[in-house]
């Protein structure tokens, strides 16, 4: 049984959510097609495959919904063309902090495309596959499977360094801004020769060693260096906003009728939501 998706539902879910005090959300997607559901693979604990739902973590500054198309887009290569019900929520603890997993059901615009998309093991499940037989509990279901929780949805790597550039910006308005816009842009930072070349990541030491705190600080000027050098290859609207973000945290100079200009309709509203006067 699933309910109708509505705004007012997804607000609930995220404000509910908050309120009990778990921030971490994250998503999946039931998609079926000829009354098969589509399963994804993943390694698991013991290098093993792992069959789950397409799901993954709902980055900062995204929507429950936002998330779920993305999360369908990256794992599967497919467009989601609506959200035709909620079907529960599943809560677990993932390294000592609590993330809670909302299941949506959805339609795809070309469900076999998939089986043309080598980069994706992938099966069609004949049988009844619900939420709960995948994620656990979801809605008050039992679990149908033996497989453990932890081991179908981990926190990403992009979660936890979010949390470190933001740490090391704080206080700072500038960097801070800065840091919002490479977060909410999310490309940078899904990208391994960005991050692994020009972030450097270390621990604020607290006078409790269990409560120290991981910051990690963009290198600004090697990465708009390698940008220049054609190191660092992107669309255009990718380059404009990181010459952006640099010129807002370190103050190097930017051309903002050309940036502003060379933005997309999606990050050019970054920018302005971020506040950002030209």
């Amino acid at each position: 049984m699933t309910r109708a998706v509505t705004d007012h539902l997804l607000h609930g879910l995220v404000t509910g959510s908050h309120a009990e005090g778990t921030t971490c959300l994250a998503v999946a997607a039931a998609i079926e097609d000829d009354g098969r559901t589509l399963l994804v693979a993943a390694t698991g604990e013991d290098f093993e495959t792992v069959w789950q739902l397409p799901a993954g973590l709902v980055l900062p500054g995204e929507t429950l919904l936002q998330g779920l198309v993305r999360t369908v887009s990256i794992t599967t290569g497919l467009g989601v063309v609506d959200v035709t019900g909620y079907g529960g929520h599943h809560d677990r603890l993932v390294d000592g902090e609590a993330v809670r997993t909302f299941v949506f059901s959805v339609t795809v615009d070309d469900p076999q495309r998939v089986c043309r998309w080598a980069n994706v093991g992938h099966c069609w499940s004949a049988d009844p596959v619900t939420a709960c037989s995948l994620l656990g509990e979801v809605a008050g279901c039992p679990a149908r499977t033996a497989d453990p929780a932890e081991t179908l949805i981990r926190p990403t790597s992009l979660h936890q360094l979010s949390a470190d550039l933001r740490a090391a910006a704080k206080g700072l308005l500038c960097s801070e801004a800065a840091i919002e816009l490479l977060i909410k842009q999310r490309s940078w930072l899904c990208r391994h020769d960005f991050v692994d070349g020009f972030v450097d990541r270390s621990t604020q030491p607290n006078r409790d060693p269990a409560s120290s705190v991981g910051i990690a600080f963009v290198d600004w000027g090697a990465a708009l260096a390698a940008l220049d050098d054609g190191r660092l290859p992107c669309s255009s609207g990718e380059g404009q906003l990181l010459r952006i973000a640099a010129s807002l945290a370190e103050g190097l100079p930017v051309d903002l009728r050309d940036a502003i200009t060379g933005l997309d309709a999606v990050n050019s509203g970054l920018v302005v939501e971020d506040h950002v006067t030209v």
